[in-house]
């Protein structure tokens, strides 16, 4: 018996089947000569394996690829998803309304119509070259178009659309309407712009839009959408939140082909409520052509005129000149007119009412005044020698003297003289103080007092401190300067050489009499003066009156803030208000011209040297009357009037007698009234219809001068 042998091979062992189907295999390939024809060589093991390796790593990745949009990338795919699904669109209401306190319109709204270009549904392939091509021939664009400018389409996330002309004509809008479907990627949208119909001077007061820029709308785009405008200047600005229109929202559900589904409102939009000023509009029209008038007879071109309520605080009339055109912003400025209004030397864009910053002149003497007495410097019964040339004996080099005149001659004067005189040596006296040289100069005056001592200057600045100068009153508008009472310490800091730092007594004789380093606005000089005609009581300045919410006719009322009372005694107040009565009564009076008008009034004039020793003044004047129960607050302020002109002095009379003659302001119930009885409210966007989505730094004018002229 034979025993079978197995023939091994690696991986397995050899069966003995295969051994007799190996031969047959062989003699069957002899006979059909099989064995020419090549067969495909069969894969290895290693071969198959590596392939199943690949074949894994692949749906290893594709998995690993699916999980990570499915868990990390959730949050913001699920928000593309619903993005591409669903358009978030805006209605648009209407900015509210300002009215003058008798509900005169100032400003109204109208639609227009700008054109962009979104760069998100723009092709790749698409250049700036390429779109205004497209355009020419059919809209009449700018040059250089600000597409040029954005070859690259870089632009931030939160920016992806370029605007390409703003105030679309109606034949724009009926030729882009012909080719949307052509250019999906244009976009039209609608805004307001303003109209500000009152011709009086008001551009710094009620100021204009502007668009909302990048960092603007990247911090408020909760409430704004790219394309709005905002508040820029004015009380446009500073009550943009009660002015702007609240925005509906709208959302469109579509389909992945972008056919719509269907729409929902999310918001319904509102318009902004309407803003109700103080100003007195037929006042601020006549404030406007008196200073107009007295501008063109002196060749001159920038002035003030400022009128307030002494009770409340409210801002009647508010001109500043020269003026300028708000409309041209609202409209959307041109290049041209731009460099225009900046190439002018008189610097229109400059508020002097609350920017402009000037030596007040005599106007600062009854805040002086009111010091002296406080303080008990003197009396209401002082008498001091005041003469024509006020001499300080030089104390190293007795045979000089350093003088301060007067503009004329006033012998023994008593404070409310020196206030309707305006009689320089008794402030000089009051603010700085006098020592006589004695009998043996030749600068000795034996009416003199020997040793009076004065205010000095810690004194002065707190005092005019305390009437607000050096500080911003807190008016509702941009912008607004601080002003500058000067002190050693102010003096030390500002100039470099040690004789330069020094503060000496002709500082504080020049401070005490409003020149040298003193600078105020005109504002802060009327904010003062309301203190001296209502008893005392320093009242933070204020345009607006009162809004009107947008769906309500009860106007609601901004309540006066005081920020300062008591600080001045009754009887002080009484000797320096009968002082500026004097001022308008007395023959000598500086402001005796007044006195023809048809109320009482009490004033005091100013004059500040505004070129060094040239002729050149700067012309002031503050007034209120009646003089018994002040309603009206007025101050006037001329620049660069040549000579000893009474330019203001005349401009305030033409005003108050004009004032008191014409018609006097409407009652509170009248005002109400007319709420009632006017259509203020605008409509609001139809929800049932598809809606459509939705720049001063100058520097101050300065004077130090010795000399002051009355």
């Amino acid at each position: 018996m034979f025993k079978l042998k197995k023939i091994k091979r690696y991986g397995r062992e050899v069966e003995i089947e295969e051994i007799f189907l190996d031969k047959l295999a062989k003699t069957r390939e002899q006979e059909t000569d099989i064995g020419s024809i090549k067969l495909e060589v069969p894969l290895t093991r290693a071969n198959f394996l590596l392939l199943i390796a690949v074949v894994a790593l692949i749906f290893l990745f594709f998995i690993c690829f699916a999980f990570y949009f499915q868990v990390f990338g959730y949050d913001n795919f699920s928000a593309l998803a619903v993005q591409n699904s669903s358009i978030v669109s805006h209605f648009q209401a209407e900015r509210g309304i300002i009215y003058d306190r008798n509900m005169e319109q100032l400003v109204k709204n109208e639609a227009t119509f700008d054109l962009y270009l979104n760069t998100e549904t723009l092709p790749s392939s698409t250049t700036a070259t390429v779109v205004l091509k497209s355009l020419s021939g059919l809209i009449e664009l700018a040059e250089p178009s600000p597409l040029l400018e954005a070859e690259s389409w870089a632009l931030p996330p939160i920016e992806k659309r370029i605007l390409i002309k703003q105030n679309l004509s109606q034949m724009d809008l009926v030729l882009l309407e012909t080719k949307k479907e052509q250019m999906p990627w244009l976009e039209v949208k609608k805004h307001i712009i303003r109209d500000y119909t009152a011709n009086a001077c008001l551009g710094h007061v009620l100021g204009y839009l502007g668009k909302i820029s990048q960092t603007e709308y990247q911090n408020l785009k909760e409430s704004y959408d790219f394309s709005d405008y905002i508040g820029r200047a004015g009380v446009e600005k500073t009550y943009e939140d009660i002015l702007r229109e609240k925005r509906g929202v709208i959302q469109t559900e579509r389909d992945a082909l972008g056919n719509e589904l269907s729409q929902q409102i999310i918001s319904p939009p509102s318009s902004g409520d309407h803003l109700i000023l103080s100003l007195d509009l037929a006042l601020q029209k006549k404030a406007t052509q008196a200073l107009s008038s007295a501008l063109a007879s002196i060749g001159g071109t920038k002035g003030v005129v400022l009128a307030l309520n002494p009770q409340n605080g409210e801002v009647l009339a508010f001109v500043s000149m020269p003026c300028f055109d708000n409309n041209l912003f609202a409209r959307g400025i041109t290049t041209e007119e731009l460099n225009q209004i900046n190439e002018n030397k008189s610097n229109p864009l400059l508020n002097r009412a609350v920017a402009g910053l000037y030596p007040t002149g005599s106007t600062i003497k009854p805040f002086m005044a009111s010091a002296a007495l406080e303080e008990g410097i003197i009396t209401p019964n002082t008498t001091l020698y005041c003469p024509a040339v006020l001499c300080v004996e030089n104390q190293f080099q007795k045979d000089q003297a350093t003088c301060f005149p007067d503009n004329k001659f006033h012998g023994w004067t008593n404070v409310k003289r020196a206030i309707a005189e305006s009689v320089n040596p008794f402030f000089y006296m009051m603010g700085g103080g006098y020592q006589s040289p004695g009998p043996n100069s030749k600068f000795y005056v034996p009416e003199m007092p020997k040793n009076f001592i004065g205010l000095g200057i810690i004194r002065v600045k707190e005092y005019l401190n305390l009437f607000g100068f050096g500080e911003k009153t807190g008016i509702d508008l941009p912008g607004e300067g601080e002003g500058r009472v000067p002190d050693p310490d102010w003096k030390q800091e500002y100039f470099k050489t040690a004789l330069e730092q020094k503060w000496y007594l002709g500082d504080t004789y020049n401070l005490s009499i409003g020149q040298g380093y003193l600078l105020a606005t005109p504002l802060q000089l009327a904010v003062g003066y309301t203190a001296l005609a209502n008893g005392g009581q320093l009242i933070k300045p204020h345009l607006a009156k009162a809004f009107l919410p947008a769906t309500s006719t009860q106007a609601i009322d901004f309540t006066p803030e005081i920020t300062r009372e008591n600080f001045i005694s009754t009887s002080t107040l009484q000797t320096v208000r009968e002082g500026m009565r004097q001022t308008v009564t007395s023959p000598a009076g500086s402001a005796f011209s007044l006195n023809s008008l048809p109320t009482s009034t009490a004033a005091k004039t100013g004059t500040a040297q505004a070129y060094g020793k040239a002729e050149i003044y700067n012309n002031w004047i503050s007034v209120f009357a009646p003089y018994e129960n002040p309603s009206i607050e007025l101050v006037v302020m001329i620049e660069e009037v040549p000579g000893l002109q009474g330019t203001a002095q005349k401009t305030a009379r033409e005003i108050l007698a004009w004032y008191f003659n014409a018609k006097k302001d409407i009652s509170s119930e009248q005002v109400q009234q007319i709420i009632q009885e006017t259509e203020v409210d605008v409509p609001l966007a139809n929800p049932e219809q598809t809606p459509i989505e939705s720049a001063t730094t100058t520097q101050p004018i300065t004077t130090t001068t010795e000399n002051a002229q009355q």
